[in-house]
């Protein structure tokens, strides 16, 4: 009943979703701008660069892990591969549709504009995303930097367990954005059910680019962000209709332990924020056709500053800065 329930939700949406993105604002080519400017001496501005979209299609958790208590078995056991099978799910079934925007995709330029939206996509050849219709709170713009040697991303100090898997790290050529002050990053969205959403702050993301064959893709991404305990002790959303709260589920927090006898906590501490934890995801993603009525180019973010090896950017006068700029949504 519930898939038929929300096959019929889908198909109600498609026409919606459908017409979101594929009506686009008029454009004009360099060619008809070139001959405007030969012929009447109005010489507009080259319309901006194309923004370039990637659909996160693999997202997981690989530190902290998740605990959950086996009411059957009566033990407590690692639930994390549950979790990140539940949120695979989502992906494939397009209930979840995570997008980077690069404007422009140039892995030689410095800088670049990066959104950060959880976007509603239709599946197809190519699959084809929007943001009209997403709600100003779910995306973000942040500046992002290119590096052509050594790695993006990184880890905060002791932030991580060793009996985990290591967050991925990507490989130049590769990009890491600025860190985002806070932004939700969706995990789920089922029918008739409240999406779950983890509140991050201070995230960061980094990939490394792929681009050379298709479809392009960004691999080897890492998405890291700090869920402060009082966010983590609230109800996320719904995952299969039970309320998630992410401190019920970590160790150290209300979470069980495996082993009541060597108990251990994957709770950190922050200077600003207190008691939180510190979340790393490793994704990919895979390009898709990109609708949207921004205006281009977009507006500053956070100035031409260069990377302070942190995550943020250094002003010209060296100062550290972390400023987005959230978007409006439709």
């Amino acid at each position: 009943m519930l898939v038929a329930g929300r096959r019929l939700v889908a198909a109600l949406m498609r026409p919606a979703l459908a017409l979101a993105v594929g009506l686009g604002a008029a454009c004009y080519s360099n060619e008809y701008l070139d001959g405007l400017c030969a012929n009447t001496g109005v010489c507009p501005d080259p319309p901006p660069e194309s923004p370039v979209a990637f659909r996160i299609t693999s997202l997981e958790l690989v530190d902290p892990h998740t605990y959950t208590f086996d009411t059957v078995l009566g033990v407590c056991t690692d639930s994390t591969a549950t979790l990140n099978g539940f949120i695979a799910q989502g992906i494939a079934d397009y209930d979840v549709s995570n997008v980077l925007v690069l404007r422009p995709l140039d892995p030689n330029s410095a800088v670049t504009k990066l959104q950060f939206v959880s976007a509603l996509c239709i599946a197809g050849e190519p699959t084809n995303c929007t943001d009209r219709m997403v709600a100003g709170t779910h995306t973000v713009d942040a500046d992002a930097f290119n590096r052509e040697a050594g790695s993006c991303g990184g880890t905060e100090p002791n932030s991580l367990n060793s009996a985990y898997d290591a967050p991925a790290q990507p490989p130049a050529p590769c990009i890491v954005s600025q860190r985002i002050s806070g932004t939700p990053v969706r995990l789920a969205a089922q029918t008739g059910m409240t999406p779950l959403d983890l509140a991050l702050v201070e995230v960061e993301l980094a990939a490394a680019y792929a681009v050379d064959g298709e479809p392009q893709k960004l691999v080897q991404g890492a998405l890291r962000g700090f869920m402060p305990a009082a966010a983590a002790m609230m109800p996320a959303g719904q995952a299969n209709g039970i309320s998630f709260v992410p401190w019920n589920v970590l160790a150290g927090g209300a979470g069980c332990q495996v082993d009541a006898m060597n108990t251990f906590s994957d709770i950190d501490n922050h200077g600003l924020y207190g008691q939180g934890v510190w979340m790393y995801f490793n994704f990919t993603a895979e390009r898709v056709q990109w609708a949207t009525d921004r205006p281009e180019p977009m507006p500053e973010t956070g100035g031409l500053g260069e990377t302070d090896g942190t995550g943020g950017t250094t002003s010209p006068t060296g100062d550290a800065t972390a400023t987005t700029t959230v978007g409006t949504g439709s």
